[in-house]
């Protein structure tokens, strides 16, 4: 063999194995492309599920906490229609000082124990009924009680008070949950 036939087989030799590993190149490529492909997808797939996951627990918890709030409006807002109606009761307390009243006067009076009363408060319309009720105490005129009475011993160890604001404010919680309830109802 001479020296061009020697190069050419080896040019040619070179060139088939050039072709070669460029055809083995391209199939390589072309499966780290597919494996690549596949884990993108897969990836790609794991992050919709965790995003999911994430906005699916974000969700919980936002619903959760709007949930919580609205609870928290709601117990506000009935505590604030609570006040509003038991000032609302409180001024119609003298609505309660009708033709009868002096019966209910003395019958509060009668339900209190047999002790020496050194002060009696009242309104100022029961000054007679309490003079006549308790007979040398002190009687103290007080425009804030609508009706009934506020009574202390002469030492202040025992202090009874039978007014009706203090018997709305007994009955209040009974009273506004009642009212609350049938409120709610109606909604």
């Amino acid at each position: 063999m001479d020296c061009e036939s020697l190069i050419e087989s080896l040019w040619r030799d070179g060139q088939k194995r050039i072709e070669e590993i460029e055809a083995e190149s391209k199939e390589e490529a072309a499966r780290i492309e597919t494996d690549i492909s596949l884990k993108i997808a897969s990836l790609r797939e794991k992050s919709e599920k965790n995003v999911c996951s994430d906005s699916a627990k974000r969700a919980v918890d936002i619903l959760a906490e709007a949930n919580q709030s609205a609870d928290l409006i709601k117990i506000s807002a009935a505590r604030e229609l609570s006040v509003r109606l038991c000032l609302l009761a409180r001024s119609c307390l003298q609505i309660l000082r009708d033709d009868k009243y002096g019966d209910v006067f003395t019958a509060l009076a009668a339900e209190l124990p047999p002790l020496a009363w050194k002060s009696i408060r009242v309104n100022p319309g029961d000054a007679e009924r309490a003079r006549v009720s308790f007979p040398g105490a002190e009687i103290i005129c007080d425009d804030t009680i609508s009706g009934g009475m506020d009574v202390m011993t002469a030492d202040g160890r025992i202090r009874i008070i039978s007014t009706f604001e203090k018997r709305l404010e007994r009955a209040w919680e009974e009273m506004s949950s009642d009212l609350l309830k049938e409120n709610h109802e109606t909604l």
